[in-house]
């Protein structure tokens, strides 16, 4: 799955009364229209920029989508940053931006448990708008679906359709069932028993099949509106995908190749649309089809993401062929890949007395991925620190070779919180995980915040329920059977 048909779908329906042209041109699947429109508009903003800071923050985000939608990653960084630091006097929507925008990236670039952290960041901020919350559900269940996590990835996305019946724009709620659809689809070709030895879309299925009750459906919309062009489109792509599957294996190679290459914004999305359907082709009994459009891959062979789905396919192209060395060679690239997205969850940070060469930034942590790469060295620094009471900015920046103005900047146009409120909220973040871990050591309230670096009650308990919203004594209390 490629996430560039939900991405460009929800920033033209954010867009549809502040940028109505670029919204319809996104809707149409006209990318290079949305983006020269959307263009022009930032430019003329940014030359009346103290008057219109908040229009040019949104023009500069939505010129950062399609950016991403075309496949123009280092364009969309830029793009993103600029918008963050119009609204840097707004922490509270700055946070929000700043996940939202890092979870994206990372979505296309295979970061499913980055992408699927920042967005619940996002829905976790209280003044996240509704659309950000529903952007931010369905992003956390397309994280979901990439890590194989389904249960999770079918929670996020029944409560984005939660959201989406109750506001006035119907075709947020299509957008939830255009992906609702897609799951189905995909589930049913990964259920295929020709694919029965796809250990890591097994292990997925049966953990769903297994669970009380199994799937949870969503309901179809009751609102009507008219779907747009790229929905549908992206529905006939679906139900073809549907038909192969179900073993209507008549339409040659090269004409499915064709046909994708014709509508595909970018060469990852062309090469993950081109890589499901050889999957549904295996699945409905084509094996040879599905050889053939392997094969139409090798034009774009390492210009995306090599992920399992890849070198499972690969693999079966080798078995099909005969060529049973390097069909094994694939599998083990296969078992490796899966491992690593299996592996996906940062193991988290720990206070005192966990392993100190352990506590460090997880490659997988969105607060890491939000930070210009320079900076990241003092957010493992932070890290490395968390549990001493003594910890201060200016010990960081002193680590940095920076000013405390410096990094407090840089941290604050980044993160939307200095570093101060990073450490602060990162302890907090620490102390709600130790008490509701059922496996940690079942000590006090107190000791747990000593662990951590935070000594004094009344800090603990004023900074403890003005971000979580309870005491710690009710978490305590709401984790016990």
């Amino acid at each position: 799955m490629y996430p560039t048909v939900y991405l460009a779908l929800l920033s033209a329906l954010k867009s549809r009364d502040t940028l109505p042209r670029y919204c319809a041109s996104m809707l149409e699947g006209d990318f290079a229209r949305a983006y020269c429109v959307v263009d022009d508009v930032a430019d003329q903003s940014e030359r009346v920029q103290l008057q219109a800071r908040g229009q040019s923050n949104h023009e500069l985000t939505a010129l950062a989508d399609v950016s991403v939608v075309v496949g123009d990653f280092e364009a969309a960084e830029n793009h993103y940053r600029r918008a963050q630091k119009l609204t840097w006097k707004d922490d509270d929507q700055l946070r929000v931006q700043s996940c939202r925008n890092t979870a994206w990236i990372s979505l296309f670039r295979a970061r499913p448990a980055v992408a699927q952290r920042g967005f619940a960041r996002v829905c976790a901020e209280s003044e996240a708008h509704v659309e950000q919350r529903i952007e931010a559900y369905i992003g956390m269940a397309l994280a979901h679906h990439q890590l194989a996590q389904q249960q999770a990835a079918d929670d996020a996305l029944l409560r984005a359709a939660k959201l989406a019946d109750e506001h006035e724009e119907p075709r947020f709620r299509l957008v939830v069932d255009l992906l609702a659809q897609e799951f189905d689809i995909r589930l049913q070709v990964r259920a295929s028993r020709a694919l029965d030895d796809h250990a890591f879309w097994q292990s997925s299925l049966a953990s769903v099949s297994l669970a009380a009750g199994g799937r949870v459906p969503i309901e179809p919309a009751s609102a009507v509106a008219v779907r747009p062009a790229l929905l549908s489109l992206h529905q006939e792509w679906l139900h073809g995908m549907e038909r192969l599957a179900s073993g209507e294996c008549g339409t040659p190679a090269s004409v499915i190749a064709t046909r994708i290459s014709r509508v595909a914004p970018n060469p990852d999305f062309e090469f993950h649309a081109l890589l499901e359907m050889a999957l549904a082709a295996f699945a409905g009994g084509g094996a040879d089809l599905g050889v053939e459009i392997m094969g139409a891959l090798a034009a774009l062979d390492g210009q995306a993401h090599r992920n399992v789905d890849y070198f499972y396919s690969m693999a079966k192209v080798a078995t099909r062929r005969g060529e049973h060395v390097q069909a094994l060679k694939f599998y083990c690239q296969y078992t490796a890949e899966a491992l690593r997205c299996l592996r996906s969850d940062a193991a988290p940070i720990r206070p005192a007395g966990a392993a100190r060469t352990h506590a460090v930034a997880p490659v997988n942590d969105d607060v890491s991925a939000r930070l210009p790469a320079k900076y990241r060295r003092a957010y493992r620094y932070i890290i490395d620190n968390i549990d001493r009471e003594d910890l201060t900015t200016r010990e960081v920046a002193a680590e940095m070779n920076v000013t405390m103005r410096t990094i407090q900047l840089v941290f604050k146009r980044a993160l939307g919180v200095t570093p101060c409120g990073l450490i602060r909220a990162l302890r907090l973040e620490g102390i709600r995980r130790d008490l509701l871990d059922e496996n940690g050591p079942a000590s006090s309230i107190h000791d747990t915040a000593n662990r951590w670096g935070l000594k004094s009650r009344s800090t603990l308990a004023k900074g403890y329920r003005k971000h979580f919203n309870e005491s710690p004594s009710q978490t305590i209390i709401a984790c016990t059977p």
